[in-house]
């Protein structure tokens, strides 16, 4: 008689059966379980950043509301016109802080200079600005941009401008080294200074360094100075703001002089 060997009688035990199902069941769960730490360790991909001059202009509800005001109230031709984004906005006494010049604020939240430029037939030129005061770039490239495509913009903004209003003068503002946006600190550096070789040598083209209104000789922001978003001024940082912005304002309507003399602003 041939007597089993002992891993043969294991084998056609029910039991031994199910045990070594257990095992190798388990065994697949620690890899995939292991597998699955490993995949959850690498970083979110993200989505390839697509250019603003790609993206649809989001903005049309503001520019409509402003288009509303106006004719319900005309605004004064040959003002100062802010243009841009939200620190431009949300500048509540921007009319007291530039007296006695009329101020028309068509600042807009959030708006990238795709937007400006987008809107300009809109809510630049039908007001025949003396002076153009313009804040926009920062928020470009927050959103991914590189420096040279807001810049790009900025050129052309001033471009059609001299072509269709030749004698407007223009104040641009640096991009603000706002504390939130630490990180782009560099890149807005870049930004400034492609905007200070736009205005070297320009006529009736001033820039104003808001960043020493707002941020110590150190960069670090002064206190006080900005909102608990550190992002946008405060009322102090607006004080502080009008203090370095408003001799250039000035400067460029005083420029103006001759060239709006047979046209009054307010009409």
């Amino acid at each position: 008689m041939t007597v089993p060997k002992a891993h043969d009688t294991l084998a056609r035990c029910p039991l031994f059966a199910i045990a070594a199902a257990f095992a190798v069941a388990a065994v697949s769960l620690i890899a995939a379980v292991g597998a699955g730490a490993t995949a959850s360790a690498q970083p979110p991909a993200t989505a390839p950043h697509q250019p603003l001059a790609e993206r649809p202009l989001r903005m049309e509800k503001d520019i409509a509301a402003f288009e509303v005001a106006d004719r319900k109230a005309a605004p004064p031709r040959h003002a100062v016109l802010l243009t841009g984004a939200s620190t431009l906005r949300m500048w509540k006494h921007a009319a007291e802080a530039l007296a006695p010049h009329p101020v028309i604020n068509r600042g807009f939240g959030g708006s990238y200079t795709t937007e400006v430029l987008g809107y300009m037939d809109r809510i630049t030129l039908p007001y025949e600005p003396r002076v153009v005061v313009f804040h926009c770039g920062a928020n470009d490239v927050a959103a991914g941009d590189p420096p040279a495509a807001p810049l790009g913009r900025i050129r052309r903004y001033h471009e059609r401008l001299r072509a269709t209003c030749p004698d407007t003068a223009v104040v641009f503002m640096t991009a603000t080294l706002a504390p939130v946006r630490r990180a782009k600190w560099p890149q807005l550096a870049e930004l400034n200074r492609g905007v200070a070789d736009l205005c070297r040598g320009g006529r009736n083209v001033w820039l104003v360094d808001i960043n020493v209104a707002l941020n110590g000789p150190d960069g670090e922001p002064r206190s006080g100075h900005y909102l608990p978003d550190d992002l946008h001024p405060s009322e102090q940082g607006y004080v502080a703001i009008a203090a370095v912005l408003k001799p250039a304002v000035d400067a460029a309507w005083q420029a103006t002089a001759a060239a709006f003399a047979d046209r009054p602003s307010g009409q």
